[in-house]
């Protein structure tokens, strides 16, 4: 026998004779994505990497090898896109000069999460972390394989919905094990049918864990958050937007929506404009009132009135009464539709039985089923999947279709091979132009024009990354041909459309046409009181308003703190914190501060202020979190960049506040001083 070699999909051996893998199929020769690592790669002297199975803003998962046990594994990297990028043909990491800070800090929130979850590792219900080591200037964390299906696949092979019964039988020890991770300080904040697994033995088991700027839009991190099962406190990371036990109840909450319906929840940002929102009863008759109305009240969309913890959750699911008297019908708050009397619950109304009795819900395993692996799809495919005559004869139309395309292919080729039609073809079609006839005949005949090279490049997901930070990583690729467009749901720089599909394989240099975000075309403008130049500018980007389409200038006729905002002006009019202001009519906002000194007319400008500010804040960064990455299992060695020198300031003149101010000096388009 010749030499076995490893499926880098699959894991299992074959031999090398063979092309593919005779498990699979895959073909371990595909070409993969440079900006992650090369499948056949041997970290820590002990795993082998193989395939990339899913990427987001904080970094890759790959399947792997354990070499000493002989198991199958999944490896985390930690390696955030927007901070650094991969060194050609290694595996080592580069990290950007002006992003170590926020670097090392992301990466010992990303060593401490995953030491938490460590500890929890005998909890059957969450991916247990089998090791953790560092390696090219990074992190990684091992996870044990999942042998199962996720949740999304599950529901679609259960006619797209579950019972009531199947839900009160299947869920219970996963809200257990949400509750032991809030106890731990551990908020999930992705819990979604993409993130829940259904092994093979019918648990329930949760994966997705990341930082907190990855499930937090404009937290400093590419966010990635889940359409439907998201709360709406996800989508700003101002301090007045609290997270915490309940952003976890919003996420429960919908995944049974979705498992009881068959329907995907409406989007919770959607739902702030419009909240149409439709009971669960009212979708599906067999769901419990009870039931129905609690889950609403876990997706309401202000966190202070939602469902505020997991405990309180199963109290008010399991709790309620399966039967009602008919004394108490004239009380229309207990008025439910008959439950069948599978459903957990207990023979008495709940405001009639003692206390003691009111938290004892009944929980039963399920019984252990074997389910297919399969692949994730789109949640937007599963927004109503009913049950229905289509859905029990599709497959054989599917393959119906299939053979007919199959015979139909077979039977041009015969044609063609024998010389008939060809005569025929002419005749008929002499009226017709000869530029589309050549056309086509010198596309069959001349596969070299179709190609410049070799197709050995796969086009990446563009969508929901930034046009500035992706730009100088695909150039030596592909060319990004770039179109600017206002768009409410992309933020500034966000890529939101491109012509060629994920996956497709394209030869180097291909024109790819994207489309940019360049913000939304409207936004309300944000309370200044109190607010430096530099936290205004953050207030303004959180808001949406683009940065062309705002001016910071210093005020002739105020005095106070300095370098404070003081008045907002739009065409010269004065507008107030609120106001909806226009990112589309190219006008300007103008914000006008206090000069840090009264006899110096033209202070420090707002780029001056900010840089300062952010020189300090990631210099503390720098100093509060190199300590933690140390607790790593291995400490990783982090890119040392050579120091630009830096400028010597020199000391503003001393405030002269009884001398008036001098005139204005000249500003730039951007509202800077020219010097």
């Amino acid at each position: 026998m010749g030499e076995r070699i490893f499926c880098y999909k699959c894991m299992e051996k074959y031999e090398s004779e063979l092309s593919v893998c005779p498990h699979c199929g895959y073909d371990n020769k595909k070409p993969h994505n440079p900006m992650y690592i090369t499948p056949g790669t041997i970290l820590h002297d002990r795993y082998l990497v193989g395939v990339l199975l899913e990427y987001n803003g904080e970094g890759a998962t790959y399947t792997g090898h354990d070499i000493s046990t002989g198991c199958r594994v999944m490896l985390r990297e930690y390696m955030p896109i927007n901070l650094c990028t991969r060194v050609k043909n290694k595996a080592t990491i580069s990290v950007n000069y002006n992003d170590l800070a926020k670097y090392k800090a992301f990466m010992a929130e990303y060593t401490e999460l995953n030491k938490s979850l460590a500890r929890m590792r005998n909890d059957s219900n969450i991916n247990p972390v089998l090791d953790m080591f560092a390696e090219n200037n990074t992190t990684y964390t091992v996870f044990e394989h999942i042998e199962g299906v996720k949740m999304l696949d599950y529901l679609k092979e259960n006619a797209g919905e579950l019972s009531w019964e199947q839900v009160s039988k299947l869920f219970p020890p996963l809200f257990t094990t949400i509750g032991r991770l809030h106890n731990a300080g551990i908020i999930h904040r992705a819990i979604s049918p993409d993130t829940v697994y259904i092994t093979d033995k019918g648990e329930l088991r949760l994966s997705g864990f990341c930082v907190s700027a990855v499930r937090t839009a404009n937290a400093g991190l590419e966010y990635e958050l889940f359409k439907g099962y998201a709360a709406p406190e996800q989508y700003s990371a101002s301090s007045s937007s609290r997270q915490g036990s309940w952003t976890d109840v919003y996420g429960v909450c919908a995944l049974i929506y979705r498992a009881l319906t068959g329907c995907m929840p409406d989007d919770s940002m959607n739902r702030l404009k419009h909240d149409d929102l439709h009971e669960p009863s009212m979708l599906n008759a067999h769901i419990p009132a009870h039931v129905s109305r609690v889950l609403m009240d876990g997706m309401n969309l202000s966190g202070r009135d939602r469902i505020q913890t997991i405990t309180e959750l199963v109290t008010r699911l399991f709790e309620q009464p399966a039967v009602i008297k008919p004394a108490v019908q004239s009380r229309p708050e207990y008025e439910e539709q008959p439950t069948r009397k599978s459903e957990p619950g207990y023979s008495q109304p709940a405001y009639q039985q003692p206390q003691q009795q009111m938290r004892q819900p009944v929980y039963a395993p399920p019984p252990p089923q074997v389910y297919p692996q399969r692949q994730a799809e789109d949640y937007d495919e599963y927004r109503y999947e009913k049950v229905n005559n289509v859905d029990r004869i599709k497959v054989p139309i599917i393959i119906g279709i299939l053979l007919l395309a199959i015979l139909m292919i077979i039977a041009v080729v015969i044609i063609n091979i024998l010389g008939l039609g060809k005569n025929e073809s002419s005749s008929v079609r002499s009226s017709k132009s000869t530029s589309v006839t050549d056309n086509v005949i010198s596309g069959t005949t001349d596969p070299s024009a179709e190609a410049t090279g070799p197709k050995d490049t796969e086009v990446p997901n563009l969508k929901g990354k930034f046009y500035e930070n992706i730009k100088e990583k695909w150039a030596d690729y592909f060319v990004l041909d770039p179109t600017y467009e206002y768009n409410d749901n992309y933020d500034n720089d966000m890529i939101f459309e491109q012509d060629v599909e994920p996956g497709t394989m394209v030869s180097v240099g291909t024109v790819i046409k994207i489309k940019i975000s360049k913000g939304k075309e409207t936004a309300l403008i944000p309370d200044y009181s109190g607010c430096t130049v530099s936290q205004y500018k953050s207030r303004l980007e959180a808001a949406g308003i683009s940065d062309f389409n705002y001016q910071f200038l210093p005020s002739k006729s105020y005095y106070g703190t300095p370098n404070t905002v003081i008045e907002l002006q739009v065409d010269g009019k004065n507008v107030s914190a609120g106001a909806y202001f226009s990112n589309k009519e190219g006008k300007k906002l103008t914000i006008y501060y206090v000069p840090e000194s009264s006899d110096q007319q033209t202070p420090t400008n707002s780029w001056s202020s900010e840089t300062t500010t952010s020189s300090q804040q990631v210099t503390t960064q720098s100093s509060q979190n190199v300590e933690p990455v140390t607790d790593a299992p291995t400490q990783a060695p982090v890119p040392q960049p050579t120091d630009p020198p830096s400028p010597q300031p020199t000391d503003p003149p001393a405030p002269q506040p009884t001398d008036p101010p001098a005139p204005q000096p000249a500003t730039n388009e951007y509202g800077y001083e020219e010097w």
